[in-house]
């Protein structure tokens, strides 16, 4: 059956926050007999809906901005092949984006919510880490890209550059709780996805319905904790990767293959990982702390490990 509306949702979101889990929680339940993901790992439509993806300034991540969907029709077509499964999306620019809650309730007030978090420091350095691995920070440390983000997210670079800007988690859950029964809402702990998987895999089964399946996968993906090096060249770097002139000009000028084999002779060996300094911390920390207790009462997680 071909959903040919645009009016279509599937039945469950796993809407975030970014860094905080969601490409492990995509993982364990593509493992689970009963349930359909989209080969797409983040959709995104009903934050993208009608606009491009593409940031008006700033670099961006071209592989994620073209996977987007923003019509109706192409986003239903990702569950064509679902099969009776029970269908899901997981996307975490949902949780800060400010329309997307509505969006989703509009169309499946029945829906299915998921909210990871984490310490939103940590989540913080992790999203910059992410950006320095990937060339997609032009701050050669975090406290000058902290200094930049505000009038960086005003003049519209991506989402992502919102390292502190994002991690202010109570106003985006409060989204979800107007338009979603708390029933419908499970909140997930960043640390208990690392130190008690199985637990959070057994609540993730009963907030779906789900038979209670052993964990498929439960290997780290996506992290930068293991990070030992960037690139040298991060500005060269970024132009090799980034659409534009000089990527153009490169793709007509030399094979593919060439391509591939003098990449790392162009970025560089490569330069040691900037650390979170403790100054740093705690002042983050301290910007954060105000709405620590009103985010305990919205998920009803005990967060006093944060900070």
């Amino acid at each position: 059956m071909t959903h040919a509306h645009t009016q279509f949702a599937p039945d469950f979101f796993v809407v975030g926050a970014a860094k905080a889990g969601t490409t492990a929680i995509y993982h364990w339940l593509a493992g689970h007999p009963d349930v359909f993901l989209p080969a797409v790992k983040e959709p995104g439509f009903f934050a993208y809906a009608g606009r491009s993806a593409i940031p008006d300034k700033g670099p961006y991540d071209p592989t994620y901005c073209n996977q987007i969907i923003t019509d109706g029709p192409s986003y239903a077509a990702l569950f064509d092949t679902a099969a009776g499964r029970l269908t899901g999306d997981v996307s975490p620019v949902y949780l800060i984006d400010r329309n997307a809650a509505a969006r989703i309730a509009a169309v499946r007030p029945d829906a299915r919510i998921i909210i990871l978090l984490r310490d939103p420091v940590e989540r913080a350095f992790s999203q910059f880490m992410h950006h320095m691995r990937d060339s997609l920070e032009t701050c050669s440390t975090f406290e000058e890209a902290l200094e930049a983000e505000e009038e960086r997210l005003r003049d519209g670079w991506s989402w992502g550059h919102g390292y502190a800007t994002h991690g202010f988690y109570a106003a985006q859950i409060e989204r979800y709780l107007a338009f979603f029964p708390e029933n419908q809402i499970l909140f997930l702990d960043y640390r208990d996805l690392q130190n008690a998987p199985e637990q959070c895999w057994h609540q993730l089964c009963g907030h779906l319905a789900l038979e209670h399946q052993p964990l498929f996968r439960n290997e780290r993906v996506n992290t930068t904790t293991d990070l030992t090096q960037v690139s040298a060249r991060p500005g060269l770097a970024r132009r090799l990767k980034q659409p534009g002139a000089f990527q153009s000009l490169l793709k007509r000028a030399v094979p593919p293959g060439v391509r591939s084999r003098i990449r790392p002779y162009l970025e560089g060996r490569g330069r040691p990982v900037p650390v979170l300094s403790d100054q740093t911390r705690h002042a983050l920390t301290r910007r954060f702390a105000p709405e620590r207790s009103r985010i305990e009462n919205l998920s009803g997680l005990s967060l006093s490990h944060w900070g």
